[in-house]
């Protein structure tokens, strides 16, 4: 990924965090002949690995895991908020539209997980995560089905090798644009765009400390 040195995330806290906040990531790799894309919930294991460990699960009628050797590289895309920006909001407006938004790539090779013992702890710590501990339903209410659903998904983790983030929010504007842009997204009915407006007024708050 191009990342300007202005807009470039290096604190893994901050990483880790856009994960966990925006945890439905695109995952691709390729083969010989095509490039593969797989849409997918994931969950992050901090502290395993130099940069963390990815953990997911695919459907096993999807291909792309098939395309996987034990030397496969493959890249995880999570998008975080995001928004346009008008010139209009700025103090000097000479200049043209842009885009801010924040966005964070892993690389890693990942492992197949396709026994049933490994596989079950996993889609047991996913829903919990998004059932929470007052979901009236829990996953007890599946054990009929289990097994067969089990056998119909492969699960991976991604030892994360390399990670990046490019946080894009006006750093390269004055202070007086960026509390332009942070005034004109505060009150947006976007909540992406709102998010946008809390991350730069942040950035400033930082700033005067």
């Amino acid at each position: 990924m191009w990342i300007p040195r202005t807009f470039r995330e290096t604190d893994p806290s901050v990483l880790h965090g856009l994960i966990e906040a925006n945890s439905f990531g695109t995952l691709f790799s390729r083969d010989d002949s095509d490039p593969w894309a797989t849409h997918l919930p994931f969950m992050i294991d901090r502290e395993r690995g130099e940069h963390g460990t990815l953990i997911a699960h695919m459907a096993r009628a999807n291909p792309h895991w098939k395309t996987w050797t034990g030397q496969t590289r493959v890249l995880a895309v999570f998008q975080g908020p995001h928004a346009y920006i008008s010139p209009a909001w700025y103090e000097d407006q000479v200049t043209v539209p842009t885009w801010n938004y924040a966005v964070v790539h892993a690389y890693g090779t990942p492992r197949l997980i396709e026994e049933p013992q490994e596989l079950r702890p996993i889609v047991e710590r996913l829903t919990r995560l998004h059932e929470g501990d007052e979901s009236p339903w829990d996953l007890e209410r599946a054990e009929p089905v289990m097994e067969t659903e089990l056998k119909a998904i492969v699960g991976f983790e991604i030892p994360i090798d390399r990670l990046e983030g490019k946080f894009k929010f006006n750093q390269n504007r004055s202070r007086e644009d960026q509390a332009g842009v942070v005034r004109a997204l505060r009150d947006a009915e976007d909540p992406l765009e709102r998010r946008v407006g809390e991350i730069m007024d942040d950035n400033l708050t930082r700033e005067d400390r």
